[in-house]
């Protein structure tokens, strides 16, 4: 009898001890708290926004306020080009003894194609995480506010930016539409898209995970690989008189939307710019035939001739074409 008793108050124990660990996700949260963290976003936006550090430096945890530098240069970096009538809330989080070793997860759920989670550091009993964003119409700037219960007051332990989506797309929208394009055969279009996933694949840098991370990791590398194979950059582009020579071709957001981007070498002078229009006008007639797609997916593709083999720090020319398909 002893001993049951003893496997029952343990168990008991081990219930109690489980049921102290709590995890609530928007909705679910205490409107009294999450009015509380609600004020808190609205004092760091206002800072954000008119490029002001003093409203979020109270706020901070010691920590945090420890490396303040940060803070400024994330204010620099965003100044102009966010609005506060943009700020979104996409998805926030109340934990309480969720920790395990200092460190805890929040996930958005199962069975949706978009699903992530974050593991992020927690160093409190009670942790409140909001992911956000700032709605425009080409770049969807995310960040995640981290608080942390502390004297019984809420205190922003950390604070990540990054690009949530390209023109309202997220890395899985993009990654399904490249997988499309590959499904038709459309190798140039893939690679572009393909690309826009990776580049916005971590939001909230290495604590963000998509469920299907590991799925477009291995789809941009065969895809790569496929591409590559086929089109061996750097390409002569033999059926025009002037033969140019096409490195890279990449997706150039704008106002007009998701747009190819041609970039080549020309031997014609750069300040020649009816024969840099003629040589172009005879490259784009049969880009079809070279990027099969690329003509059909985008009702534009952008043409940049450079003098010299590009590098990535070009400088000796940013004049471009736009040329329509019909």
């Amino acid at each position: 009898m002893k001993l049951n008793f003893l496997s029952i108050s343990l168990l008991a124990l081990l219930l109690s001890a489980c049921s102290m660990s709590e995890t609530k996700k928007d909705n679910q949260i205490d409107p009294r708290i999450k009015n509380e963290i609600h004020t808190l976003n609205k004092r760091i936006v206002d800072g954000l926004v008119d490029n002001k550090i003093q409203p979020i430096l109270p706020i901070c945890s010691d920590r945090l306020r420890d490396r303040k530098g940060e803070i400024k240069r994330l204010v620099q970096l965003v100044k102009g080009t966010i609005k506060k009538s943009d700020f979104r809330i996409l998805n926030e989080y109340y934990q309480k003894n969720a920790a395990k070793k200092g460190v805890a997860t929040v996930s958005s759920g199962k069975g949706n194609i978009h699903d992530y989670q974050i593991r992020y550091d927690s160093r409190d009993k009670e942790m409140y995480v909001v992911v956000a964003y700032f709605q425009d119409s080409l770049y969807q700037k995310s960040f995640t506010f981290f608080y942390g219960k502390q004297n019984n007051e809420w205190k922003l332990t950390n604070l990540q930016a990054g690009a949530l989506k390209f023109m309202h797309k997220d890395a899985v929208d993009w990654y399904l539409q490249a997988k499309s394009e590959y499904k038709k055969g459309h190798l140039m279009d893939a690679m572009c898209h393909i690309v826009l996933a990776t580049q916005i694949l971590n939001p909230v840098n290495h604590m963000w995970e998509y469920t299907k991370e590991k799925e477009i990791h291995s789809f941009e590398q065969k895809l790569t690989k496929e591409t590559y194979s086929k089109y061996n950059f750097p390409h002569t582009v033999n059926y025009v008189e002037t033969k140019p020579v096409i490195y890279r071709v990449y997706s150039q957001i704008m106002p007009e939307g998701c747009l190819p981007l041609v970039l080549y070498t020309t031997t014609i002078d750069l300040k020649n710019v009816p024969e840099l229009a003629k040589e172009c006008n005879a490259m784009h007639e049969k880009i079809g035939d070279l990027f099969k797609g690329i003509d059909i997916n985008n009702k534009i593709i952008i043409y940049r001739p450079q003098k010299h083999i590009p590098n990535g720090t070009d400088t000796d020319n940013k004049y471009v074409f736009m040329m329509k398909n019909k």
